[in-house]
This record gives C-alpha cells, sequence and structure tokens, in this order.
C-alpha cells in the first residue's frame, strides 16, 4: 500500500516508527550494556531520525516496491544520507558528533558506516514490503475526527520535547564551555602562584642577604635607623605573605566553582549523556570526558 502525502496519516506514521525506532535503540542499548537506558534524542519514546527516514523511503521508493535490489539500494541510499547530514549539522551546531563510526571498516567521516547501511537498506526493503501494511490498514480505520485529535495532541508533545531538548543541549554545551574556561583560568592562577612562590622565595633571600650585610653594619652605630630596616622588612614580609595567600584563595574557590559545575545535576542534560555514552567534542573533550565518566 502506498504511502498518501496528502493526508494527516503522514504525522502518525511519522510519529509510529519514531517510536518503533526508540524501541529499537533502546533494546539494541539493553543488549550491549545490560541496561535499559532511554537511547531516544529527545526525553519522549521517541527517535525523529527513524520517523524522518521511514517517510523518506515511503515517499521515495514506494514505487520500487515490486524490484527488491532498487528498493534495497535506494534504502541504503536514502537512509544513509540523512543520517549523514543529521550528524554533520549537529556537529557544526553544537561542536559535538553525537555518534561515531570511525572505529568500524568502510565508514564516511564517522557519521556513516557499510554496516549500518546494510542495516537500512534490509530495514527499507522490511518496511515497504511487511511493516508498513500492517501498520498503516489500521490507522486508517481511525475516524477523521479522533485521528486528528490524536494528532494534534501528539505534535504538540513532540514540538514541546524538541524544544526542551534544545534547551539541554544549549545547557550543556554552555556547561561544557564554562568548564573548559574555568579549567583555564585554574591553570593560569595556579601557573602564577606558582611562579610568584618563586619569585617571592628569591626576593626573600635576596632581602635577607642584603638586611644580614646592613643589620651588621648598622648594629653598632645607628638605633634608629636598624629599627627602621626591621619594619621595613616586616612589611615587605606581609605582603609577599599575603599575595600569596590571596592567590591560594582565588585558586581555592575557582576549584570550589569548577567543582560545583561539574557536579550539576540537570536531569535533562544527564539524559543527554547517558543516552549518548560515546559523545566527542574535540574543543573541549577533558571536559565532556570528566562529565560522561560521572554518567556511568
Amino acid at each position: 500500500m502506498g504511502l498518501n502525502m496528502e493526508n494527516y496519516y503522514v504525522v502518525l506514521l511519522f510519529i509510529i516508527y519514531s517510536f518503533l525506532g526508540w524501541v529499537l535503540e533502546v533494546g539494541y542499548s539493553a543488549v550491549k550494556r545490560g541496561k535499559l537506558i532511554n537511547r531516544g534524542f529527545l526525553n519522549g519514546s521517541w527517535c525523529p531520525i527513524y520517523g524522518f527516514g521511514a517517510i523518506i523511503i515511503l515517499y521515495l521508493l514506494t514505487p520500487l516496491e515490486d524490484n527488491i535490489l532498487l528498493l534495497f539500494i535506494g534504502s541504503v541510499l536514502s537512509a544513509s544520507l540523512l543520517e549523514f547530514l543529521t550528524g554533520f549539522v549537529l556537529q557544526k551546531i553544537y561542536n559535538t558528533r553525537w555518534w561515531d563510526y570511525t572505529d568500524r571498516p568502510f565508514n564516511i567521516k564517522g557519521y556513516v558506516c557499510l554496516e549500518c547501511s546494510l542495516f537500512w537498506g534490509l530495514a527499507g526493503v522490511l518496511l515497504i514490503k511487511v511493516l508498513n501494511p500492517l501498520i498503516e490498514a489500521p490507522i486508517r480505520l481511525i475516524p477523521l475526527w479522533l485521528g486528528l485529535i490524536i494528532t494534534v495532541v501528539l505534535t504538540a508533545v513532540f514540538i514541546f520535547d524538541c524544544i526542551m531538548t534544545v534547551l539541554a543541549m544549549n545547557n550543556l554545551c554552555s556547561r561544557l564551555e564554562r568548564l573548559d574556561k574555568m579549567a583555564a583560568e585554574i591553570r593560569s592562577v595556579s601557573d602564577e602562584l606558582s611562579v610568584s612562590v618563586y619569585e617571592k622565595a628569591t626576593d626573600l633571600k635576596e632581602l635577607k642577604d642584603i638586611s644580614d650585610v646592613k643589620l651588621k653594619t648598622l648594629k653598632d652605630t645607628n638605633e634608629a635607623k636598624l629599627k627602621e630596616l626591621k619594619e621595613a622588612n616586616e612589611a615587605k614580609l606581609k605582603n609577599i605573605k599575603l599575595s600569596a595567600e590571596e592567590s591560594e584563595a582565588r585558586l581555592k574557590e575557582l576549584r570550589e566553582k569548577y567543582k560545583k559545575l561539574l557536579n550539576e545535576n540537570k536531569f535533562s542534560g544527564k539524559r543527554l549523556l547517558t543516552a549518548f555514552p560515546n559523545l566527542k567534542n574535540e574543543k573541549r573533550r577533558s571536559q565532556l570526558e570528566k562529565l560522561l565518566k560521572r554518567g556511568e
């Protein structure tokens, strides 16, 4: 049965296939990782890329349903192109790679690989020949008014979920940026403190050497100058100590803020980290690895 793109049933099909894709992802993850994890890109029980992929295949390739080979090849090409573009665009927007196939043979930029593309080809054939006729027939029996209500409600929930997910992704990227800047500032203050301690130690030695000479000279000649020199030396020592204490306090404050930000427990951001344990961000790799490690 072909897909009629002029009616609202396409929206229901999109949501159904997004849900089935989510079930597939969760099931695969459960087998691979030994636990149930919401593998969806969104918070809800759906993976939009599967929904879009299914609609594209149904719309473009239904005319080829009688030619299994062309249907398979078309499914490989269309689904792989969608996966490549989705991964590419997400990385350009967020500077983050949400999946990576670079460790698999015959991959293209890590966005797609031969293994997954062949799976999409098989899935496309099954979709048109088996699955879609089973799904589309009963939903066409739904009364128009009920179908419209279901479509409007699910679409509203889907859009709300998309908005919340975008906010969560923006928050995650902002958090990574803040962590990276704070880590750089900690390194800078730490380096300054190290240099300062060395310089102050050198100053103290020179001060002591000069003072010893002057004290020896003044000891028997001028009590007032001797007292003045001691007071000057004590003031310099106090300034050195205060400078070091200020740097140490600043360093402590930065480390506490960094730790607090690292341990920030925002549900949506944490869910994304759990759902995508292979996230990669070349600019802020160290900070992302720490966040991912916390999610294990």
